[in-house]
């Protein structure tokens, strides 16, 4: 986290955060990384801080650049080597509308190293995770790591410590199923523990939500559910009979269609 103070940035070490904001490490590391990458006063590795402890955390003063101004650059895959593509057929888009809506990224430093990775999540294809080297190089770790996801429409990830070992494992949802757990073992390799898990699912789930809702310790699991078909593009009909000679429509549309005449 950070505030402005007289010109310069006040850094507070990922994992020793305030009693009073109500954040664990476990909880907040892989949104820690994609926020201060973005505000871009992350610290360099090597880099010398004055650091302040105070109680419960740790804090910094970071000096801004005093020329240039602030905002976004675009890097290119011939500096990233990030070379991914979210694909969608058309023949599937025309299909199933719902499909249109898109995948998600999952942001996280995964292997422990000070750099955040990323997980892209792909609807017509293999997903992607680029394991982060410095210096704004990254390097495709998919197959090694275990978390390609094949033939499933990915939709959504996010990273996090669900076992709470100290390693951010991984989630994935998918329209139709499964919604994939990748425990992280800690060495760059995933388990997959979807059953085990109890997230097999064929249902339209397209994003999630963690916290401990409960107070004891653990994370908790809110998946949220869209339409696992467009209405009328999958192929479908609808089935519909006459009651006192109005038209009723039957089966899986009966709760989201209704047929009027004026």
């Amino acid at each position: 986290m950070s505030g402005e103070s007289s010109g310069i940035e006040r850094w507070i070490e990922p994992g020793s955060f305030p009693a009073e904001m109500g954040l664990t490490t476990r909880n907040i590391r892989a949104v820690w990384l994609v926020a201060g990458t973005v505000a871009g006063f992350l610290p360099t590795q090597g880099s010398s801080l004055n650091w302040q402890k105070g109680v419960g955390f740790r804090q910094a003063a970071l000096s801004i650049a005093a020329a240039g101004k602030a905002g976004f650059s675009l890097l290119p895959p011939e500096v990233s080597a990030i070379n991914f593509t979210n694909t969608l057929s058309e023949e599937r888009a025309m299909a199933n509308a719902n499909l249109m809506n898109g995948s998600g990224v999952a942001l996280g430093d995964y292997d422990g190293d000070g750099f955040c990775d990323i997980y892209l999540c792909n609807l017509n294809g293999t997903n992607a995770l680029y394991k982060n080297l410095g210096n704004w190089k990254f390097t495709n770790v998919t197959e090694t790591a275990g978390v390609a996801c094949p033939n499933q429409t990915s939709t959504g990830a996010v990273f996090a410590d669900v076992n709470g070992d100290g390693y951010l494992d991984l989630l994935v949802t998918s329209m139709g199923g499964p919604n994939a757990c990748f425990l992280n073992d800690g060495h760059g390799h995933f388990t997959n523990v979807t059953a085990a898990a109890g997230l097999v699912s064929k249902l339209g789930s397209t994003s999630m939500a963690l916290a401990d809702v409960d107070g004891n310790g653990t994370l908790d699991l809110y998946v949220a559910n869209y339409g696992l078909t467009s209405i009328l593009r999958s192929g479908g009909a609808l089935n519909v009979s006459y009651v006192n000679g109005q038209p009723v429509v039957r089966g899986r549309y009966a709760q989201r269609v209704k047929i009027i005449f004026e």
